[in-house]
């Protein structure tokens, strides 16, 4: 009885980490979808837009996080998490009040700092809730708040902003999570006690040195981290990129890049999971390989949908080669997560995996709908409304980079494997 009670606890805590989770990308996401209000509004740029939805939200998020890692466990892991909600939700509502450029970037740059102590130390409650056999499927449970939250913020920031305005679906969904905040502190709890693993464990320069010396984590990381460049990049710039080169409105590009993100984000992330406990319980290397096959896989139906008129998103081919193409490119979250947890020790799990944010952040949060809008801007003076659509085109070559990463990994995962024994 007691091992059903505390499997059931852990369910229940899993669930409440990943509704927080989609409000976590909610409020990150919901950017794309405004973007094209917002730039009309306040004259901005695709530079200017990328940024606000890259560099303005990752430097600070990136920035905080290794700090708030190595004191998550003596503030209380559960404790963070909730405090850190309701941080990003009211300086979300805060992006609604802005009247300029600069009020919007200070919005973001709160979002980023309140969502810093949100991730990681999520990881490591899930990865103390859950035994290694399971724990790529419940990370890839956690993880599908990027599809479910991406999505609900593309869908609800599409429909508020077509009924009311932009700034009305910035306060909506910022209040939300606020008012969420009082019931996961209430029904969470933290597995073990706080003093499961030690903020003093954490804190030192031994567990920095152990995380930072790890080989497979720096391979893995930049393999996440490159392929995030033209994921991010894609997530926020394809919601444009409809609504220039195939001439959709707010309301169906929202609902239609929703859906896609939805659909295709739960079915690749489950998948990810699950065949990622199947398989590397024989040989760990599956943990890189799927991630690598799969980036390879998405690149030619991103391709078809982007270049070729006949599978255009709008249409029902295009609408289902994208969903195919999602799902492969999400794939990866939960074997390399449970891997990352795997490749350390129990005590280093929140640092490593701030670590790991901060690469992926840096690189692909931080610059990928820069880069993206930035090229698109150099492009415009010969391709007008076509340049973000060939910017982003060109950009699927991360996917291959990312995994060539992944594929690298091969040569010291087993090591580092044994070296946690």
């Amino acid at each position: 009885m007691a091992h059903i009670r505390i499997e059931k606890t852990a369910h229940i805590s899993l669930i409440l980490l990943l509704i927080v989770y989609i409000f976590n990308f909610v409020d990150r996401q919901i950017l794309s979808i405004l973007a094209q209000p917002i730039k009309a509004e306040l004259g901005l740029s695709d530079a200017q837009l990328g940024w606000l939805g890259g560099f303005a939200f990752a430097f600070f998020y990136t920035l905080v996080g290794i700090p708030v890692a190595l004191y998550a466990h003596r503030i209380g892991r559960k404790r963070l998490i909730g405090l850190s909600l309701i941080a990003w939700s009211a300086m979300t509502a805060f992006c609604g009040l802005a009247g300029n450029y600069a009020m919007l970037a200070l919005g973001r740059f709160g979002v980023g700092v309140g969502e810093a102590g949100g991730v990681a130390p999520a990881h490591s409650l899930i990865s103390d809730l859950y035994p290694p056999q399971h724990r790529a499927r419940a990370l890839g449970v956690f993880s599908l708040g990027v599809p479910v939250g991406s999505a609900i913020g593309i869908v609800f920031g599409g429909l508020v902003a077509a009924h009311f305005n932009w700034r009305v679906a910035f306060i909506a969904i910022g209040l939300m999570g606020i008012i969420f905040a009082p019931l996961f502190f209430w029904l969470v709890r933290e597995a073990g006690g706080p003093k499961k693993e030690t903020a003093s464990s954490d804190a030192t320069t031994e567990a920095l040195y152990a995380v930072l010396s790890n080989r497979s984590l720096w391979l893995i990381s930049l393999g996440a981290s490159l392929s995030s460049v033209i994921g991010y990049g894609l997530m926020f710039w394809l919601p444009s990129v409809f609504m220039r080169s195939f001439e959709a409105g707010l309301v169906s590009a929202s609902v239609g890049f929703g859906l896609v993100v939805l659909i295709g984000g739960v079915i690749g992330i489950i998948a990810g999971g699950y065949f990622a406990d199947r398989l590397s319980a024989s040989n760990p290397h599956y943990y890189v390989w799927l991630p690598a096959g799969a980036y390879l896989l998405c690149i030619p139906l991103y391709a078809l949908v982007l270049l070729i008129d006949g599978f255009a998103f709008n249409s029902f081919g295009g609408f289902w080669l994208l969903v195919l193409a999602q799902a492969l490119g999400l794939v990866w979250m939960g074997p390399t997560l449970a891997c990352l947890h795997h490749i350390v020790l129990p005590a280093h799990r929140v640092l490593a995996s701030a670590i790991f944010l901060f690469i992926t952040n840096i690189i692909g949060l931080g610059f990928g709908s820069w880069v993206l809008g930035a090229f698109s801007d150099y492009l415009s003076y010969n391709y007008a409304e076509e340049a973000l659509k060939i910017a982003v085109s060109w950009g699927l070559g991360f996917y291959v980079l990312g995994a060539g990463c992944f594929l690298l990994t091969t040569l010291t995962l087993r090591r580092d494997l044994k070296e946690q024994r």
